[in-house]
């Protein structure tokens, strides 16, 4: 019992980072919480306590989408100029705000009108936690802390969709109102936990660029931003590829999603910090992500496998579908982060991670109808899909040494050419 309660207290010391990275984690846990509880209510509050239809619902949402995207490179400008911490300060007390409107809405004009204003700041929160927390800690610290703060959130969205069922189960505008405005205080603790963050240093005047596009003329940056976006489509095989194929082509019953999504997030918790060993290098990223692309191919073959056998076998391979397709995403997400820092210029850091930030978001909208695509070819499909993730992941390596002799030819770009 002694050795358990010291190793409670001194898990706090274990999170990279020290006090600012507790700090970090504190605040991944809250936004976490109040996002899961809101993504489980926000349909229903919507479509019933609002009465608007699903054609009405899915306008809003592209349309907040579309502002989303529009916006992101605009505002990690504004966080090269200003820094990050305070363009998240503002994001945070901008969502707060947005999310104290939503329960008073009431036709489809007020709805269009939260969602819009919500899309203004929607994808400019992920890449300004990132540039946050190359700011505030080290660097040899930094992506092992953003890999906490993955897994933190992953616990956090599920314990947050179950405070979203309370308000599920009470299923009246009152009990879906309660649910908004804790999401919205929850914005509110977080742009007060990140006001008090201390920033390590800041990028120097010289290199801070009033209107800077140089990511957008970034090749190898751009490059690795496709491919890390072809990677992250894991997400959506997750969430539709490999649902849709087990209940229509193979043997085992529906009933076996749930444990494999349970599967999906116990091994990211556990594992997602120990997987980013290694990614504090441009040849260390690469190769995460080349592990990434061979992890994704192989869940690709074993999906095309899973048709075939009896139940019990199909099951079983369904099984290690699921493993594969969780050790592509460890690997890309730490590889990601670790290739998007310090492929990032200098006192750019903003726009560049907004850019790749944003390869993930146009990912997001296209993947359905990809995964659409090869789940309708059936195995052919996967077997394309699994190439593709194999040439993306094996292209990294390239793709880094290329930015090294881009950067050592353009000296005043100022990318890191460590090994």
């Amino acid at each position: 019992m002694s050795v358990l309660r010291q190793r409670v207290r001194g898990w706090p010391r274990s999170i990279p980072g020290g006090r600012v990275g507790l700090r970090l984690s504190v605040m991944a846990m809250i936004d976490a919480l109040g996002t899961g509880a809101f993504l489980a209510v926000s349909v229903p509050f919507i479509t019933r306590s609002v009465g608007l239809s699903v054609g009405e619902l899915s306008l809003g949402l592209t349309l907040s989408a579309a502002i989303a995207l529009a916006t992101a490179v605009p505002i990690g400008i504004l966080a090269d100029r200003i820094g990050p911490k305070k363009v998240l300060v503002g994001v945070s007390l901008w969502r707060c705000g947005c999310f104290v409107l939503y329960p008073f809405v009431q036709n489809l004009w007020q709805f269009l009108t939260v969602v819009c204003l919500l899309g203004l700041v929607d994808k400019a929160a992920a890449p300004m936690e990132q540039a946050l927390v190359g700011q505030v800690t080290a660097t040899d610290d930094r992506v092992r802390v953003v890999a906490v703060l993955r897994s933190l959130r992953n616990v956090g969205f599920t314990v947050g969709a179950l405070l979203g069922g309370v308000g599920l189960l009470i299923d009246t505008r009152p009990g879906y109102a309660a649910i908004l405005l804790l999401n919205a205080a929850s914005f509110a603790v977080l742009a007060l936990l990140a006001h008090r963050l201390p920033v390590l240093g800041t990028p120097a005047k010289s290199l801070r660029r009033r209107f800077s596009v140089d990511a957008l003329r970034d090749a190898p940056f751009l490059s690795f931003t496709g491919i890390n976006a072809v990677l992250t489509m894991h997400m959506t095989l997750l969430s539709i590829g490999i649902p849709l194929w087990i209940v229509e082509h193979t043997e085992a019953p529906a009933a076996v999603i749930s444990p494999l999504v349970a599967v999906n997030t116990v091994l990211a918790v556990a594992l997602q910090v120990r997987a980013s060993r290694g990614t504090e290098t441009i040849a260390g990223s690469a190769r995460a992500l080349v592990r990434a692309g061979i992890a994704l191919a192989v869940c690709c073959l074993l999906l095309i496998a899973a048709p075939k056998p009896p139940v019990l076998v199909a099951v079983g391979v369904l099984v290690l579908a699921m493993v594969a397709l969780t050790a592509g995403e460890l690997f890309q997400s730490a590889g990601g982060w670790g290739g998007s820092y310090l492929l990032a210029a200098p006192g750019q850091e903003g726009v560049y991670l907004s850019v790749f930030w944003l390869g993930v978001a146009v990912q997001q909208i296209a993947a359905p109808v990809v995964v659409g695509l090869v789940i309708t070819a059936g195995s052919a499909g996967w077997a394309v899909l699994a190439a593709l993730f194999a040439v993306c992941g094996l292209a990294a390596p390239l793709i880094g040494r290329w930015a090294q002799a881009r950067a050592a030819m353009n000296p005043q770009l100022g990318q890191p050419v460590s090994t």
